[in-house]
């Protein structure tokens, strides 16, 4: 069997046969470059077609929408208020129909993600394997000398032949190793894809949760407001007058924030101090934390004194981004890393946002001194309730809400939710759209 030589900078097998079955090597490994396009082409057709169902909902919603911006501006009655209720009610329920197609459209990203990185590990896999065999005989064959070589070769032309053929091989092998790297770059991609999909689709459940507890205020608000006057106007008018406190209905209306600690008075007192000092409206600012809140079932059960070590901020905190940042803050504040309480990482995702506001802590480092030069302070803490408050107020004037219009403050709330202002997203809209519905409750009793 002849050998393989050094000449020039290249590794010369003899015979052309090895070649050969080397230079099919590219073939094979491309091959995987291109995996699963028959399964992607049907995925992305299931896709589009909820992207489509999804808009024509959503202009559904915008016709209610124009309905209850009909009957606000009208008189108080009986009817009125009745047909208010109702188009929420609609309106919600098309929310959560919206919201239910886009949970199943991001389960078949997160499926065909899934497969995508399945399909990737074979492929690395099978490939390494076949790169290890053209290695150890390229080993093997290098053991002989030039001198050995050249004399196994019937003639010196030969040996120029394989010089040549080698030349071409050795092109595609380096055409082998750079779809080897593809595939690990793209299945680092899809790993982070899947990471991204997985916490959308929690953002969203929890907001079809809230979504559905909202239906269930409004029928249980219409059905109240019915059993109560018994169809008659005149005693609608009289349970109009006799309406609880303001500050009651606001309570009401933040019950998220409550659980986590916010009472209603601290709330509109903080609400309107942050949103005086940052220019946007304080209803929106309260709405917009609510929902947030909301949002964030796992508030502060992370890295509490007594949690496992698998809730502690080294393992639920992105490590690149969060920790030292989170050691600066906790530091600066002579607070305890080890049991200073963050958020649960949201399904796949990274967690440890802080404080009322859920900040994380490369996006907090980013307000902090912003936060100081509205308070006073030297340092601003996350888990302080008004520097939370005005940390979120100064994000949200950031985003357009210093507007005080309605588009400026949809396009901040997006840009707070989903992190893009233009957001098409069937749950990024109806996030934005619920924090207007109850901003406007809370307007009117502020």
């Amino acid at each position: 069997m002849k050998r393989v030589l050094e000449y020039r900078g290249f590794l010369v097998p003899a015979r052309m046969t090895r070649i050969i079955w080397l230079g099919g090597f590219s073939a094979i490994i491309m091959s995987g470059l291109c995996f699963g396009l028959l399964a992607q082409a049907a995925v992305t057709d299931d896709v589009n077609k909820k992207y489509s169902e999804i808009d024509a909902i959503q202009r559904e919603i915008e016709q209610y929408q124009q309905q209850i911006d009909a009957i606000q501006p009208t008189k108080v009655t009986l009817q009125s208020e009745v047909s208010k209720l109702n188009a929420k009610i609609n309106q919600l329920n098309l929310e959560i129909k919206s919201l239910g197609l886009s949970i199943a459209k991001t389960n078949s990203e997160v499926q065909s993600t899934q497969e995508k990185i399945k399909e990737a590990e074979v492929e690395i896999a099978k490939n390494q394997v076949i790169l290890g065999q053209y290695l150890r005989i390229l080993y093997q064959n290098d053991q002989e000398t030039l001198t050995t070589v050249l004399l196994k070769h019937e003639a010196l032309s030969d040996f120029f032949t394989d010089l040549n053929s080698i030349k071409t091989t050795q092109d595609e092998l380096r055409v082998v190793i750079d779809g080897i790297q593809a595939l690990k770059v793209s299945l680092e991609e899809k790993g982070q894809e899947l990471e991204d999909k997985r916490t959308d689709l929690e953002k969203q459940k929890g907001l079809e949760e809230i979504n559905k507890r909202s239906v269930d205020q409004n029928k249980a608000q219409k059905d109240k407001l019915l059993k109560e006057t018994k169809g008659q106007e005149s005693k609608f008018q009289t349970l109009v007058s006799q309406s609880q406190s303001k500050i009651e209905k606001i309570k009401a209306e933040i019950f998220y924030l409550q659980q986590n600690g916010v009472t209603a008075d601290d709330a509109v007192k903080f609400g309107n101090l942050a949103a005086i000092a940052t220019g946007i409206r304080p209803a929106f600012l309260i709405a917009e934390l609510e929902l947030e809140s909301g949002l964030g079932r796992n508030v502060g059960k992370c890295n509490r004194a007594g949690d496992p070590p698998s809730k502690g901020y080294r393992v639920i905190m992105k490590p690149t981004r969060d920790i030292q940042p989170f050691l600066k803050i906790t530091s600066e504040l002579g607070m305890d890393p080890e049991t200073t309480a963050v958020s649960c990482p949201i399904g796949n995702g990274w967690g440890g946002a802080m404080g009322p506001a859920q900040f994380i802590p490369s996006t907090w480092m980013g307000y902090k001194d912003e936060v100081a030069r509205i308070t006073g302070r030297p340092l601003a803490n996350p888990w302080n309730i008004e520097d939370a408050f005005i940390a979120a107020a100064a994000k949200l004037s950031r985003g357009g809400a210093n507007s005080k219009t309605r588009a400026g403050e949809i396009a901040a709330s997006k840009a707070y939710y989903c992190g893009n202002s233009k957001s098409t997203r069937a749950d990024c809209v109806n996030y934005a759209n619920k924090v207007q519905a109850l901003s406007n409750r809370i307007e009117q009793n502020l």
